[in-house]
């Protein structure tokens, strides 16, 4: 893969965060957290395993914690964590329905939302927010795969 696909993907990772930046401060308040980024990030870890190894997820993770200033290293560990899940997991994934893999998704972006509160803000810890969020990335999964499925055999011409 040319270095050019690296940094499309890279970009529609970085807009999925921008995204999460500007929504999530207004459903915040609704016990509400979206994961566009993190979701992205599964999608095209899911969709493409052979072409990211761990050093990808690692050098990702690594340009959202400074782009975002979020805690150096967060994002790295949960991208490689996230994608070696996925990789060892990806050709049972294939089999599953769409309900499946939203509740994997899901519960892996949850998992992530709870450690971010967790190390980042312990008192804004909530359970409603990690059931309400769980439901509501379960939903936006399916959503994501579709439109990041069109967006990949648009740009990569696969079929």
């Amino acid at each position: 893969m040319k270095l050019s696909n690296y940094l499309i993907i890279l970009i529609s990772i970085i807009l999925g965060f921008c995204i999460d930046t500007f929504i999530n401060q207004f459903t915040v308040q609704l016990f509400i957290e979206l994961n566009f980024g993190f979701l992205i990030f599964s999608y095209w870890i899911f969709a493409m395993p052979e072409r990211f190894h761990s050093f990808i997820p690692l050098i990702y993770g690594l340009v959202i914690d400074l782009f975002f200033s979020t805690a150096f290293g967060f994002n790295m560990l949960f991208f490689v964590a996230t994608s070696y899940v996925i990789h060892l997991y990806v050709f049972r994934f294939r089999i599953f329905s769409y309900f499946q893999l939203s509740v994997f998704f899901a519960g892996s972006s949850v998992f992530y939302i709870a450690c971010k509160y967790l190390l980042l803000s312990p008192l804004n810890y909530s359970y409603i927010l990690l059931i309400v969020s769980f439901l509501t990335n379960a939903i936006l999964w399916v959503g994501i795969y579709f439109v990041m499925r069109s967006f990949r055999r648009y740009i990569f011409q696969v079929t």
